[in-house]
């Protein structure tokens, strides 16, 4: 017997012998039919998506069965009724809202939701934020030209990406804000972090005529 509640549809056919039956309604109510009808091991049962009409008092599941001797399908009714959950629907709640469109302020609203937009940091900001950290442990996991280093860009780039939300730093701000953590500057910084590319563990982004790096997520989420 099916475990299915809720209104559900049953559905028998055998079309070389003209039978077609379809009943339709409560799950209890569709079974203890099936019963009466002897038709408990044959055809299917599913269930019915519910929509939005009201049932007031009065309305009937029906069933349609079609046999040979039937000129028209025989309507069978149940009392039981579906009743969605909730209050009913009443559109007048709704409040409505009109814009212009392209008048909201996008920024304003964010603000709002307490969500910041994305800024780039400055060298100044980044200086001082890594300035106030311990040194960290070296980079032991995988293969390093220089693990300290690493270390320290890898810090660098972790509050780029989670204070400020931001994927990538230009290497001027890099060189401005960490060149005494990363004991290079210049023309050695630049050829260390195109090394650190091709190693997959930055990805260089370019942009306004000028180009810079990012963190890969698996290397920057190492230890």
């Amino acid at each position: 017997m099916s475990t299915l509640k809720g209104p559900v549809r049953f559905r028998f056919r055998v079309p070389e012998e003209d039978v077609d039956v379809l009943i339709q309604g409560d799950a209890e109510w569709v079974n203890s039919l099936r019963e009466e009808l002897g038709l408990v091991d044959v055809g299917w049962v599913q269930p019915m998506a519910t929509t939005g009409r009201t049932h007031h008092e009065g309305d009937h599941s029906e069933a349609e069965v079609e046999t040979p001797d039937d000129s028209e399908p025989v309507l069978l009714q149940s009392d039981a009724e579906t009743v969605l959950p909730g209050p009913p629907p009443d559109p007048s709640r709704i409040p409505i809202v009109r814009r212009v469109i392209g008048e909201m302020d996008l920024d304003a609203e964010m603000k709002k939701l307490g969500i910041e937009h994305p800024r780039p940091p400055s060298a100044e900001e980044l200086s001082e934020i890594i300035s106030e950290m311990d040194n960290p442990e070296p980079i032991m996991s995988q293969v390093s030209t220089d693990p300290i280093a690493e270390a320290w860009l890898q810090r660098l780039m972790r509050v780029a990406v989670r204070k400020f939300g931001v994927t990538a730093l230009p290497i001027s701000v890099i060189d401005s804000a960490a060149c005494e953590q990363l004991e290079r500057s210049g023309t050695e910084l630049e050829l260390w972090l195109e090394g650190m590319w091709r190693l997959g563990k930055l990805v260089k982004v370019h942009g306004g005529g000028r180009f810079g790096y990012g963190p890969s997520p698996r290397w920057l989420e190492a230890d």
